[in-house]
C-alpha cells in the first residue's frame, strides 16, 4: 500500500457511537472527563506508535471520539472503531476478509496491528464467555500471522497479571500482544512491553531462560524489525510446550511417564517398545516428536497446545490452521456373496494361449485340413486325425497316403513339406510350448470374482464398518458408551456426505440418499442445523440411553473386532447374503486371508478398492508461530521416518483384526493352490486320468481286434458269404 499525504489521507471505517461525557460499558459507568490528561498523552503518541506499524492494516478501538490534533497519521490504512460489540460484532471478520484482498505496491509482507486505547475502562478485563477478551469477533482472528495486538494502557500492572492465566495464553495463538504503559511520558523512544506466551516462571533444566515480559525502547523506524526479531526468537520454544490429549482431556504422555518413568525409558534399550505397549500410535508418535523435550524432564509443563490425532481433511474449514498431509486413505471391502471360480476345466485347459492364438490355430487346422483332404481324395477325417495325431505327439505317418498317391503316380513332396511343416511348428514346437505354460499355471492360485466393483450403490446391501474407521485415533477420545461411539461414527458419515452431495462429484447421489436418511436421526436440516430433537441429541450425557434399533435398517452398520464377536461380523459374513465388511486396504487383505483359512467351505474375496470414502488424511494442527511439531511432521512424512514408525508399531503392537481374537497366527508361506477339487491343480489329474482311460479302451480295443477279428470274419464268411453264394 503506497504511503497516504496527509491531504489524501482516509479513514476507511468509523464508527463513533459515544458523544455523552458519561458512558456505560459492560456495568461499569466511565467518567471521560476525568481521563482527558491520559487522553492527551495518547493523542500526542499515538501517530508514533503508528508509524512503527505502517506496513500494517491497522485498527484503533477508542471508547470515544479521538481527536488526533495537528499529529495526523501519514501511513494507512488505519481504522477508528468503537468497543461495542453491539455495533460492531463482526468487525474483525468484516475486515479480515475484504482488506486481506486490497493490493499492495510495497514488498513488505501483510501485517495487522490492532491499537485498543485504555482497554480497562471499557470492561475488557472482566470475565466473559469468551475467557479472554482478544478472541472477541470485533478483533482480528488470533490465528492469522503476523497479528499485533497493541494495548495503550494506564493499568499496567492489571494488564500484566490478566495475561499470566492460562486459559488467556491459550487462546492467543499467533497473536502477539504488546504493551504501552500510557502513564510513562518520553517523548524521545517509544517503550513497548512485549508478552512472551512461552514463559516458564521456574528455572527449569534444558529450557532456555527467558523473561515473562520483554522491555523494548526504540525509534519508531526501528520498533517493527527488533519486534520481527524478538517475536521469532520467543515463538521457538514452543516445542517445550506440546502435548497431546485423550479421553476426558486426559494428558497421554504424562500418564505413560508415570507408568514406565522417564529413567526407565533412557536405560533400556526397549523403551520404546514399552511405550508403544501403553498407547495408540498417535501417543507414541506424540512421543517421538516431542521426545526432545519430555525426557529432558520438561512433561511436567503446562502445555498451550495439543496434537490432535490425524483425520480426514474435509473435516475441518478454520482459517489459519495447519495441515500436514500424511496420505491418501483407500478403503476396500469382503464378501462372499456371488462368488464365481474363474479356474474351470475348460477354462484351464484355455488359460495358456489367449483367444487370438486359439483362432489362428483353428484357422490353420482348418485349411491344411482342406489341402489334404483335396489332395488325396480321401475322407476328410483322415486328416483331422492325422493332424490331431501329430499335434497331440502321438505316432503318426504317411504310408496309407503314400501308397494311394504312388499308385496313382503324383508327385508326394508337396504333401510331405506341408506335414512336415505342422510337425515341426505345430507338433513340436506349440506343443511344448502349451505344456510349459500348462504346467506353470497349474500353481498359481484358483482365481474367484465378486459380481461388485462397488458396494456403496448396490440395493438392499449391509455394509459393516468399524467405528473408528473414519474418525481415527480421535475416537480414543470418546467415553466408552453406546450413545457417544454410535453418535460419533454417524455424524462422521453425515458430514463427509454433507460434502460429496454439495461438491457434486462422483457418487453424490448416494451421497444425497445416505445423508437425506440420516439427518432425521441428529434432528438437522439441510444446513446441518438443529431444528428439533431426534435420536442424537446436541450435547448428550454419559447416562445417555441409546436404541440400537433406532438406525437398524440403514445400510452402514458400526461394528467392532472382539473375542465373542459380539457384533456378529463373521456370523453376518458367512450367510454369503448382500453383506460386506468395509475397512482399509490393509485390514482388508489380513481379515481376507482370516476368513478363508477360517471358513474352509466359504470363499472371500476382497474388493480391488472403494472410492466412495477415499480422502486425503493428516494432522491439522493449531495456529502457532514457528510451530516446533508441524516442522517435525514434515521431515518425519518426507523422509520416509513416519512409514518405518508405522511398521515398528504395528510390529510391536499389532491391530487387533479377526484374526486376533481367533488367535489365527497368520500364512507364514505365498499362498498356492490347494489340493481340493475347488483348485486349477486338479485339472491336471483331470487331463491324466482322461487320457488313461482313452488309452485303456484303445488298448481293449486293439487287443479285441487281433485276437477276436480272425474268428469274426470267419463266422460273418460262413454265415452270411454261404447266403450270398445261393
Amino acid at each position: 500500500m503506497a504511503k497516504f499525504s496527509a491531504h489524501h489521507f482516509v479513514i476507511l471505517a468509523q464508527i463513533l457511537t459515544r458523544s455523552l461525557t458519561q458512558t456505560r460499558v459492560g456495568g461499569t459507568t466511565i467518567d471521560v472527563t476525568n481521563n482527558n490528561a491520559t487522553l492527551d498523552i495518547i493523542r500526542d503518541n499515538l501517530t508514533d506508535y503508528l508509524l512503527a506499524f505502517e506496513n500494517c492494516t491497522t485498527m484503533v478501538f477508542t471508547l470515544g471520539k479521538l481527536s488526533w490534533g495537528t499529529k495526523r497519521p501519514t501511513h494507512g490504512p488505519v481504522m477508528l472503531l468503537d468497543y461495542d460489540d453491539r455495533i460492531s460484532l463482526v468487525t474483525g471478520e468484516v475486515i479480515q476478509n475484504k482488506f486481506s484482498l486490497v493490493r499492495r505496491r510495497i514488498p513488505a509482507p501483510h501485517c495487522w496491528a490492532t491499537f485498543t486505547i485504555l482497554p480497562e475502562k471499557a470492561g475488557l478485563f472482566e470475565k466473559n464467555e469468551y475467557y479472554t477478551f482478544i478472541i472477541l469477533p470485533i478483533f482480528i482472528y488470533t490465528s492469522w500471522p503476523l497479528n499485533y495486538f497493541i494495548m495503550m494502557t494506564g493499568a499496567k500492572q492489571d494488564v500484566e497479571i490478566y495475561f499470566r492465566r492460562g486459559n488467556v495464553l491459550a487462546y492467543l495463538r499467533r497473536t502477539e500482544v504488546i504493551l504501552v504503559d500510557v502513564t510513562i511520558e518520553d517523548n524521545s523512544l517509544l517503550r513497548l512491553g512485549y508478552l512472551n506466551l512461552y514463559h516458564q516462571p521456574t528455572r527449569t533444566t534444558g529450557m532456555e531462560h527467558s523473561e515473562a515480559w520483554y522491555h523494548i525502547h526504540c525509534a519508531p523506524a526501528d520498533c517493527f524489525d527488533q519486534l520481527a526479531v524478538l517475536g521469532k526468537n520467543t515463538s521457538m520454544l514452543n516445542k517445550y510446550f506440546w502435548t497431546t490429549t485423550g479421553m476426558l482431556g486426559q494428558n497421554i504422555l504424562s500418564n505413560v511417564f508415570g507408568e514406565i518413568g522417564i529413567s526407565g525409558m533412557r536405560g533400556s534399550r526397549y523403551g520404546y517398545q514399552w511405550l508403544a505397549n501403553l498407547t495408540s500410535f498417535h501417543g507414541f508418535l506424540s512421543f517421538v516428536i516431542l521426545q526432545d523435550t519430555l525426557v529432558s524432564g520438561l512433561v511436567n509443563l503446562t502445555p498451550l497446545h495439543n496434537i490432535d490425532p490425524m483425520q480426514i481433511m474435509a473435516f475441518w474449514r478454520f482459517a489459519g490452521v495447519s495441515f500436514v498431509m500424511n496420505n491418501v486413505q483407500k478403503f476396500s471391502f469382503v464378501s462372499c456373496y456371488g462368488i464365481k471360480g474363474n479356474s474351470l476345466m475348460l477354462a484351464a485347459l484355455s488359460t495358456p494361449f489367449d483367444v487370438t492364438i486359439w483362432a489362428c490355430i483353428s484357422i490353420c487346422f482348418s485349411i491344411v485340413v482342406l489341402i489334404l483332404t483335396s489332395l488325396l481324395r480321401r475322407h476328410i477325417s483322415d486328416a483331422m486325425l492325422l493332424l490331431i495325431g501329430i499335434s497331440l505327439e502321438n505316432s503318426a505317418s504317411l504310408s496309407v497316403y503314400e501308397t494311394r498317391f504312388r499308385q496313382k503316380r503324383y508327385p508326394i513332396s508337396g504333401v510331405c513339406t506341408l506335414v512336415a511343416l505342422w510337425t515341426i511348428f505345430i507338433g513340436t514346437i506349440l506343443t511344448n510350448w502349451y505344456k510349459t505354460w500348462f504346467t506353470m499355471d497349474l500353481i498359481v492360485p484358483a482365481g474367484y470374482k465378486s459380481p461388485w466393483t462397488s458396494i456403496m450403490d448396490v440395493e438392499g446391501i449391509k455394509i459393516l464398518m468399524p467405528f473408528d474407521l473414519l474418525a481415527g485415533n480421535v475416537f480414543d477420545r470418546v467415553p466408552p458408551v453406546d450413545y457417544f461411539c454410535y453418535k460419533l461414527f454417524y455424524i462422521q458419515i453425515l458430514i463427509y456426505c454433507d460434502n460429496i452431495r454439495k461438491l457434486q462429484v462422483n457418487n453424490w447421489k448416494t451421497a444425497k440418499s445416505l445423508f437425506n436418511r440420516l439427518k432425521p436421526h441428529f434432528g438437522m436440516d439441510d444446513n446441518l442445523m438443529q431444528v428439533r430433537n431426534a435420536t442424537f441429541s446436541p450435547k448428550g450425557s454419559l447416562s445417555e440411553p441409546y436404541d440400537k434399533n433406532a438406525l437398524l435398517d440403514y445400510p452402514i452398520q458400526p461394528v467392532e473386532y472382539d473375542e465373542r464377536d459380539s457384533y456378529g461380523v463373521i456370523k453376518s459374513l458367512k450367510t454369503c447374503e448382500k453383506v460386506a465388511l468395509m475397512d482399509t486396504k490393509e485390514n482388508i487383505a489380513a481379515i481376507t486371508m482370516f476368513l478363508n483359512d477360517y471358513q474352509a467351505k466359504v470363499t472371500y474375496v476382497k474388493g480391488d478398492g472403494h472410492s466412495f470414502f477415499t480422502a486425503v488424511r493428516g494432522w491439522v494442527l493449531p495456529p502457532v508461530r514457528s510451530n516446533y511439531v508441524e516442522k517435525r511432521l514434515t521431515a518425519f512424512v518426507s523422509s520416509g521416518i513416519l512409514t518405518h514408525l508405522k511398521i515398528l508399531h504395528n510390529l510391536w503392537k499389532p491391530k487387533k483384526l479377526l484374526g486376533h481374537y481367533a488367535n489365527w497366527t497368520g500364512s507364514k508361506f505365498e499362498a498356492v493352490s490347494r489340493l481340493d477339487f475347488s483348485s486349477k491343480v486338479t485339472t491336471g489329474f483331470y487331463v491324466c486320468g482322461i487320457g488313461l482311460l482313452m488309452c485303456i479302451v484303445l488298448l481293449l480295443a486293439e487287443i479285441m481286434k487281433y485276437k477276436y477279428s480272425p474268428k469274426v470274419n470267419c463266422w460273418l464268411f460262413t454265415n452270411f458269404g454261404n447266403a450270398i453264394d445261393e
